[in-house]
This record gives C-alpha cells, structure tokens and sequence, in this order.
C-alpha cells in the first residue's frame, strides 16, 4: 500500500508531462491497475483480487499509453486480458488459460482411457456444495473402482470421471441440484411505541388491543369507496387478498400512531434474501466509550477509549415450503446503554434478545414484542408569568414524574419472489399497496369523524329533550 501511496503521489506531481518515470518494485497488481487508470485517465473494472507482484525498472521516463502496456503483460504473465466494452476497459480471465487449466485438472484424475470423463459447469450452486453430497453418495456404493469426483472453486466446475452408466447418474442428480434458487423479499419495520400514548390513541379511535367497533380504523370494505382506482395485480407477486386487506390494514394502523406521535418509526430496511441461507442487517451507530482511566506515576491523567457498535442486529432466514409459505428464522439483538461510566469506570450495557421461529404465508407479518424499556420521566407545568417569580414561582408549578413504557417492535414481511418477475417489479407492486394504506387511512379517519360528530349530535339532543322534560315537570306545565 506504501509503494501505491508514493507512487500515485509522483503520478500527480509528473501529470502535466506526456512522460513518466516508473520504477516499480514489489508492487500488486490490483495496484497497478489503480494507479494506470489514473495516468490513463480510464476507467478500469476488476471483479477479482490479483495478488501477484510486479517489479519494473527504467532508467528513461516512458510515454503514458506504455503504462498499460506493462499492465497487459503484468495481466497476461497472471492468465488474465484486458478487454474493451464500449468506454470501460475490464479484467477478465484468460481464455486459452482457462482451457489449459480444465485439461491440467482431466489428467489429474485419471490417465485411464476406459474410463468416462465428465465437467459438469455450475450455474446456480458452488462446487464445493455439491461435492460433499457426491462423495457421500460414492461412498456408500463401497466400490473400489467407484466415480472420483473432483471440483475447481474457481471455474465453478464439478469433473466426474467414472464409469459410463454411473457418471450419468450423478450427472442428471448434478444438474437436478444446480437449479435457480427462490429469492424472498424481507420487509422490516422497527418501531418505538409509547405504551401511555397508544392507550390513548386506542380509546379515542377504537384500535386499543387491536379490536375496534364498526366505524373503527379496521373496517377495510366500506374504507375505500371513493377516489381514484388503485390497480394491483397480486396474483403476479403471489399475494391472497386476505393478506392484502390485514397487510394494508396493519399499515394504516401503524401511520395513524406514528401521526399521533405514539409510535416512532426507527427504521424500515428491506433484505433480498437467498431461500435457506441466512441474511443479516445491522441497524445502529458505533460511538466511543470511556472504559477506564489511568493515572501515571508523573501525575498525568489518560483515558482510554474503546469504540462499540450499539444498535440493533437482524439475523432472517427464509425457506419456501409447500405452496407460497415461508418458514422465517428470526434472531433479533437489541444492544443500548445504561450509563455510560459506572463507578468502577466501565460502561454499562443492555441485551435484549429473542430467537424464534414462524410460518407465515406469502406477504403475512410477523410482529416481534417485548423489547421494553421503562423510563422516568420528569414534567414540570406553570401558571405563566407567575411560574416564573423568584421564591413564590414554586407554588404556581406542578411538577410530576410518570413512568413511561417504551416497547420496540419489529415488524417482519417476506414476499415470495415469482420465477418469472424481478425485484423491481415486486417493489412497484408494494409502493401500490403503500397507496392504499394511505389511502385506507384517510378515509376511515373521515368516516370516524363524521360518525363521532353524528353521535355528539345525537346526545345534544337528548340532553336537552331531559332538560325541558324536567323542567316542565318541575313547574307542573
């Protein structure tokens, strides 16, 4: 990295000239790659890391456009080229290499002519994958002159050479196995709910515990009778309307808390997720922590700091089973501080963490609970003016500490992505569904409003229908 440093360095300072002294010693290719492409001035695309070094001595400056010809050779000595797509110059393997690399590794199985030669490239699954599941399969045949099986990590390539009828065999189990993996879109939504404010919310709209009258936020039909026409084809992303209405419904009830201030969405992130294999999000900060001090023997105070990475850890693993159903494997770790020294000057820190598992069907949630915090909160209130008067303000302001229940929860969505569609697709779908939760909100708050406002009306009415009725017969009339 040093000899990358100095050398870019000199390349600046020497820019102007159409010539360039070059001594190179000890220097990777990767990073002469780097440093041509800036000489050059083109844009250079490698997609592996080259190791080899390259030494090159000169005692006369060299033109510009020769630096690439020592790159070429330096890539050529390596097995690799450098080929021109439109304006990007980009790294690839060397044909000719390659060939000469599959034959090196034919003969290194077997020199015998009556025995099958097979190379089975991979498309879907890694090599290495697969050869644990052959060689299991061979061993159990307990054969002397059984199948060998060797791979290349690199060429992602599986050689079989064996007998004709049992290199078949394993050959149409490898290309069974080598199939298009699923691919599950994970929606997640980490929210803080105010348990105070919620209880609240709950009992002026109707949603408290998730249960609500007949004019309540989850009346999803009559909802959305008005305004324009939102087309969604969830048959294409595989979504049941049962799930559609409780997913919209669900998003609504989130957006009216988060309106009302009960609810504080954290943070929303999204994982494209392989079918069985675990996928991770890491959702915080890393800041420093004071972790001790130390006092020298000449007096001098030093602090020692250590920098920790505090938030929330989202471990998800998907697997497809059946028809549209997702097995999800949820480890979720939510990591904050207590205080930030304690007397013994060490940070003190919190865990919470919950392992579970659920089968969902395709576009269902999961709600995660019980990461709650509880906090003292300290308010104070005043009469104005008066609260502000020196020694006699005290007795015009009420000052009160209420216990507040914060509950993180965290809201998990796979979306099974069809064979024949994208991501992309799947995404525009998915904002559609976000139109109509918007929507779906706005339209039962109307219809809460407009029923509350009925009802008010009514007993008005019947407030005063009792008031003349009992002062008629107080007065005998």
């Amino acid at each position: 990295m040093k000899h990358l440093l100095f050398f870019l360095l000199f390349v600046t300072f020497s820019f102007c000239n159409d010539y360039i002294d070059v001594n190179i010693k000890g220097l990777t290719i990767n990073e002469l790659i780097i440093i041509t492409s800036k000489v050059i001035g083109k844009n250079i695309l490698t997609t592996q890391k080259i190791d080899a070094s390259v030494n090159f001595v000169s005692n006369k400056p060299i033109k510009k456009s020769e630096l690439l010809d020592i790159l070429k050779i330096s890539l050529k000595s390596n097995g690799y080229e450098l080929i021109k797509e439109n304006d990007i110059l980009k790294v690839v393997k060397n044909e000719n290499t390659r060939v000469k690399k599959i034959d090196k590794i034919q003969n290194r199985i077997t020199k015998n002519s009556n025995r099958v030669k097979e190379l089975i490239f991979l498309s879907n699954v890694e090599a290495k994958n697969l050869q644990t599941v052959l060689e299991n399969i061979v061993l159990k045949k307990e054969d002397k002159e059984a199948c060998k099986i060797a791979i290349d990590e690199e060429l992602n390539v599986v050689i079989l050479s064996g007998k004709e009828d049992e290199v078949k065999e394993l050959k149409e189990l490898v290309k069974k196995m080598d199939k298009q993996r699923e691919q599950i879109y994970v929606k997640a939504k980490i929210v803080e709910l105010d348990d105070n404010m919620v209880e609240e919310i709950g009992l002026q709209y109707g949603i408290l515990g998730g249960k609500s009258y007949s004019g309540g936020i989850y009346t999803f039909s009559n909802s959305l009778n008005s305004g324009d026409a939102i087309a969604i084809n969830t048959q294409a992303i595989g979504l049941e309307i049962p799930n559609v209405t409780s997913t919209i419904a669900l998003g609504a009830t989130l957006n009216l808390l988060n309106r009302t201030y009960a609810l504080d969405i954290i943070s929303e992130p999204s994982l494209l997720c392989i079918n069985n294999k675990e996928s991770q999000i890491y959702v915080g900060e890393t800041i420093s922590l004071q972790t001790g001090t130390t006092v020298t023997d000449g007096g001098n105070q030093t602090i020692t700091y250590e920098r920790e990475d505090i938030g929330l850890t989202l471990k998800v693993k998907p697997r497809v089973f059946k028809e549209k159903k997702v097995v999800l494997k949820i480890d979720t770790l939510v990591e904050s501080i207590k205080n930030r020294v304690s007397i013994n000057a060490n940070p003190d820190t919190t865990k919470k963490q919950i392992i579970t598992e659920a089968i969902l069907n395709n576009g269902e949630s999961v709600i995660i609970g019980g990461l709650t915090e509880k906090r003292n909160e300290k308010s104070v209130e005043k009469v104005p003016l008066l609260g502000e008067v020196p020694l006699i303000g005290e007795l015009f302001k009420n000052r009160a500490t209420t216990l507040n229940s914060k509950n993180l929860i965290i809201i998990i969505t796979p979306y099974i992505i069809p064979s024949n569609k994208d991501l992309t697709y799947v995404r525009e779908e998915l904002a559609k569904l976000k139109s109509l939760e918007d929507k779906f909100l706005e339209e039962s708050l109307k219809r809460l409003k407009d029923k509350q406002k009925k009802e008010n009306r009514v007993e008005d009415s019947s407030t005063k229908q009792k008031y003349s009725k009992e002062v008629k017969e107080y007065f005998g009339i």
